[in-house]
């Protein structure tokens, strides 16, 4: 067998279905900043301007999946949800975020990248589109690209939030086993809190819904006994969503100090 890799480059939407349906065994890339090696035919979709677009609704932010991280910086942050501007910034340096788009670090295999968990905090939907067909899947139910469609927009919600806390875990530069992202967010009204989101995302995901619900309507601040319980139930859905994946025991814990330092802002 050859070890010839052979690259395709597309033109618009219609090119990459085209193209898609033609070549038989052809892979998707963009900015290839994650990739260790080409696959032996992979399509290019660099620079298509359908794909590449950041616009600000009153409600929501939509972005094309081949904006680079670099655009994303250049917007305003007090016009787009901080976690999300912070996730961007704590991404590699300046020269890697030129490259690097959103697609490829949501649509990554194998592990969720740095901006997974902020999605995942602020119920970002996923549009997909094939020849035919647009779906859209929201973040907490996404796991991998449907099969004959591309990523074709992200839709970001715009909400303020009291407490907004976002941490990148392990290397600055590099992604590794110990490698996750945790976001905190939290609105109050009254002294209860009113509405909260918590995600973590690495080796896995989890959006713990269980615990957000069962703090709705707890007054503040929170006794040290409410959040040791909310911890023990934390640690619990940790393992649970881990299952079989091999995760560093640090990251646990991280997760959970994380937790406990969010919660205790909830004054």
């Amino acid at each position: 067998m050859s070890d010839k890799k052979q690259i395709y480059y597309a033109k618009n939407l219609s090119d990459i279905f085209y193209q898609l349906k033609s070549i038989a065994g052809l892979k998707i890339i963009g900015g290839c900043t994650q990739l260790q090696e080409l696959p032996e035919n992979s399509l290019c979709i660099r620079n298509i301007m359908e794909l590449a677009f950041c616009e600000k609704h009153e409600r929501h932010f939509d972005f094309g999946p081949e904006t680079t991280l670099s655009q994303i910086l250049r917007i305003d942050p007090t016009k787009m949800p901080s976690v999300l501007s912070e996730a961007v910034k704590s991404i590699a340096n300046s020269n890697i975020r030129n490259i690097a788009t959103l697609a490829g670090n949501i649509c990554a295999p194998n592990y969720k990248h740095t901006l997974f968990a902020p999605l995942l905090a602020l119920d970002a939907k996923l549009e997909f589109k094939s020849e035919t067909e647009v779906q859209n899947i929201p973040m907490t139910k996404f796991t991998t690209v449907p099969e004959g469609f591309i990523l074709s927009k992200i839709m970001v919600p715009l909400e303020e939030w009291e407490v907004s806390v976002f941490r990148r875990l392990g290397p600055a530069h590099q992604i590794n086993e110990k490698s996750a992202s945790f976001v905190f967010l939290a609105n109050t009204l009254k002294g209860q809190i009113a509405n909260l989101r918590i995600a973590f995302a690495g080796p896995f995901s989890i959006r713990n819904r269980q615990i957000e619900n069962k703090l709705l309507g707890a007054y503040l601040p929170l006794s040290i006994g409410n959040i040791q319980e909310v911890l023990e139930e934390a640690a619990v859905q940790f393992e649970q969503k881990k299952g079989d994946t091999e995760v560093s025991p640090v990251l646990k814990t991280q997760f959970l100090n994380l937790l406990k330092y969010s919660l205790e802002q909830l004054t």
